[in-house]
């Protein structure tokens, strides 16, 4: 057991162990993800908030009705977030999503409808901003919500380094 211990250890030490400037970045990068952090449910909402609308300013630039897929996937690529339409005739929305269109709905006629965040289970968000179509004379009427489903992962990732 010591000789092979010993050989190992020759090997390791043979090699170098040495690690160019991007892996060694990679390294630390990695290892910040594993620290433990302690935050709060306020600070989360402020950070999920704040995270959110950097998303759907990104995507009304590109496309507010989510019909160029290509490009809202590679938005989701790159931010780790799930982003999707929600239209009061969808049968597959899930309760709470049915919920948030008739609240939607309801708000338009009593102009109280504005961006919504909601937990959903015990890992993720969902993020919600109502869209609206405007008439000639004046009034709205709500077309879809845009939806951002993520990971409380992500957006504790997101947030600042102390």
């Amino acid at each position: 057991m010591k000789k092979l211990f010993g050989a190992l250890l020759l090997i390791s030490l043979g090699c170098g162990g040495k690690l160019s400037q991007d892996e060694r970045q990679r390294l630390h990068e990695g290892m910040a993800t594993q620290d433990i952090k302690r935050v709060t449910d306020a600070a989360l909402q402020e950070a999920a908030m704040a995270f959110s609308n950097a998303v759907i300013r990104d995507v009304e630039k590109v496309d507010r009705f989510l019909l160029q897929e290509s490009r809202i996937d590679s938005m989701e690529a790159a931010r780790g977030v799930r982003i999707y339409s929600l239209t009061p005739d969808d049968t597959a929305l899930k309760e709470i999503e049915q919920k948030l269109i008739e609240a939607y709905i309801a708000g338009t006629n009593a102009g109280t409808a504005g961006d919504n965040l909601q937990s959903i289970g015990e890992d993720s968000l969902l993020f919600t901003r109502p869209m609206f179509s405007l008439h000639p004379d004046g009034s709205q009427q709500f077309s879809h919500a845009i939806g951002i489903r993520m990971s409380k992962r992500t957006i504790i990732l997101s947030m600042p380094q102390p």
